[in-house]
């Protein structure tokens, strides 16, 4: 059997590792952590701009399409002045 010496030497040993372990840990925890936020952050601003996109895109077709049907409009209007001049 071992001597009671060296068995608190090699328990007090195994516990500094653990704790040199546990404090990489930690630190590789933390900056996991960081990068988590920080994509999450992203992620959200990324979302926001693809919403406010979608938005003026929205606007935009509606721009266009009441400008096509002005177009329209003033060519029929146009065409029917045209016939009545020439009449």
């Amino acid at each position: 059997m071992a001597p009671l010496g060296t068995f608190n030497a090699i328990l007090s040993s195994m516990e500094m590792l653990l704790e040199k372990q546990l404090q990489a840990a930690l630190t590789e925890r933390k900056a996991v952590m960081g990068e988590f936020l920080r994509l999450k952050a992203e992620l959200a601003r990324t979302q926001q701009r693809n919403d406010d996109l979608r938005s003026e895109n929205r606007a935009l077709r509606e721009a266009l399409h009441a400008a096509e049907h002005e177009v329209s409009n003033l060519f029929a209007y146009a065409t029917q002045v045209g016939e009545e001049a020439s009449s």
